[in-house]
């Protein structure tokens, strides 16, 4: 690429409040900002001229917690997420096994059983009905819930005693949750997946990221969600059109040392999902007494790992959504660090979506960074979903609910990301989640939002002398957006349009 002037855009770095109408781009790298007219003498040393066409321009969007595998397999799958009835689901199901020779899997994804009129999920004896050929496997967007009919269940080879295996009189009813749709499902899924069908899971699902603005995603591959696939991640990053960061999600050292990464975790599930109950609170769900959720692994194992990992010097990310499990995996890190003081550890609990107001305190005295997913924040407070949020946590604790305002007033680093295929690939929708949060009170201001998936997710894996904001000697990783993305209302930000993406100085179609 010969070296470039970018210009006829207004250049948003973030730093500080710094604004620039011309860019200079070599060798991939921002070499100095300015005016079109302080810049100018640049042509004579051969650089050449890009009009972007107008717009603003700011560094390119960074996911810090997706699984890129994973989206893109969701994405060749059968997508179910605008069922809303059983009837649909049905249909869809039978029409998707019709095109597939007896005992090849329908594979469906993303239905949530909440949007169904029919007030339950899908059982076995309603997929049976649909395709009696087929195993018909059914992923929730969460990817803490499947639902089965006989043959996926007999083909995946489900033990009767499986934890998280849904019983009734005796046989499984189809449904399974925590922890055997992590340690059984996903594992006998991914094993039935031809390498070829993983390739082009990676392509699609970055295609997909940078058609959204994203230059950069930090994956998480490997452990029981997708077993053995950190290596596949990292053999393609380099034929994929965007920076890709990956996190090994295996308590297994030695994997993580054989692939050179400097980090371990990710979904290392300390605990499971709010919405399916099995997340880990201090007191009962409100409308499940007698369940509190559960912790996925002993104190004594917790406090092994994190001591072990943090001895060796990696950078750790542990999955807490909820206040028990964040309580278990901080008092892990705050011990490890009592003994073994490191000053930039950056070490992450993920999600950490229902924290209590003294863990936030603690956070930030240890430094740890919260990696969170505001995309998350709608489907617990809007379109009419606070009543059933209410029913989970009562009217005291649902204030809980990633209180960024609380986070960020703490000094707790907060990074952005969207957790796909949980949730897609959508930094806009992001930032107008945490900038417009269903209690105000708890709302990020909108730069703060906006930094989340930038500036904060760079810094959040030690990448902040590269990317996350626009300045010289930075990687050249920006995107073109019709308005001033900080300038507008939030709940406006979705509808910005990404013009153009850069990565390197070179334009990336999406």
């Amino acid at each position: 690429m010969r070296p470039t002037l970018f210009t006829n855009a207004v250049f948003i770095t973030l730093e500080g409040d710094s604004r620039h109408g011309c860019m200079a781009v070599e060798d991939g790298r921002i070499t100095a900002l300015g005016s079109p007219a302080e810049l100018a003498p640049l042509k004579d040393r051969g650089f050449v001229s890009v009009d972007l066409g107008g717009g603003f321009a700011l560094p390119g969007f960074h996911d810090c917690h997706s699984h890129l595998i994973l989206t893109g397999i969701m994405t060749l799958g059968l997508d179910l997420s605008a069922a809303r009835s059983l009837e649909e689901v049905r249909d869809r199901v039978r029409d998707a096994a019709r095109a597939l020779p007896a005992g090849e899997f329908v594979r469906g994804f993303l239905l949530e059983d909440l949007n169904l009129r029919d007030g339950r999920p899908p059982l076995r004896a309603d997929l049976d009905a649909a395709a009696p050929r087929n195993p018909v496997l059914i992923i929730h967007p969460t990817c803490h819930r499947a639902f089965l009919n006989t043959a996926a269940v007999a083909a995946l080879g489900l033990p009767p005693d499986l934890p998280g295996l849904d019983m009734e009189n005796g046989a499984p009813t189809g449904v399974v949750r925590d922890p055997g749709v992590l340690t059984h499902v996903f594992p006998a899924m991914m094993r039935s997946m031809s390498r070829a069908h993983l390739d082009a899971a990676c392509a699609e699902a970055a295609r997909r990221a940078l058609a959204v603005g994203l230059t950069s995603v930090q994956s998480m591959e490997g452990g029981e969600l997708t077993p053995g696939c950190a290596p596949v991640l990292l053999e393609n990053a380099a034929r994929l059109p965007l920076r890709v960061t990956c996190w090994n999600q295996s308590m297994d050292f030695s994997e993580t040392v054989a692939l050179g990464l400097p980090r371990i975790g990710g979904c290392i599930c300390a605990d499971g999902e709010l919405d399916a109950r099995t997340a880990a609170l201090f007191e009962p769900y409100s409308d499940d007494p007698g369940n509190r959720g559960a912790l996925l692994y002993s104190d004594e194992r917790m406090e092994g790992f994190v001591r072990e990992a943090h001895g060796r010097g990696l950078q750790i990310a542990m999955h807490c959504e909820s206040e028990r499990s964040i309580e278990q995996v901080l008092a892990a890190l705050e011990k490890a660090l009592a003994d073994e003081p490191r000053a930039d550890h950056r070490h992450r609990i993920e999600h950490f979506e229902l924290p209590a107001w003294d863990q936030i305190e603690r956070m930030a005295r240890a430094g740890v960074t919260a990696s969170m997913q505001p995309a998350f924040l709608p489907e617990f407070l809007e379109d009419g979903r606070l009543e059933h949020s209410l029913g989970l946590f009562g009217p005291e604790r649902v204030r809980r609910l990633h209180p960024y305002r609380a986070i960020l007033d703490a000094g707790v680093r907060v990074c952005g990301g969207s957790d796909s295929p949980v949730t897609a690939y959508n930094p806009l929708f992001g930032i107008r989640a945490a900038a417009a949060h269903g209690f105000p009170e708890q709302s990020a201001s909108l730069r703060e939002a906006v930094e989340m998936f930038t500036v904060q997710a760079a810094r959040s894996v030690f990448r902040e002398n590269d990317l996350g904001a626009l300045a010289a000697g930075r990687l050249a990783d920006f995107v073109v957006l019709d308005r001033d993305i900080l300038a507008v209302r939030p709940e406006d930000v979705p509808g910005i349009a990404v013009r153009r993406v850069f990565v390197g100085g070179e334009e990336r179609g999406g």
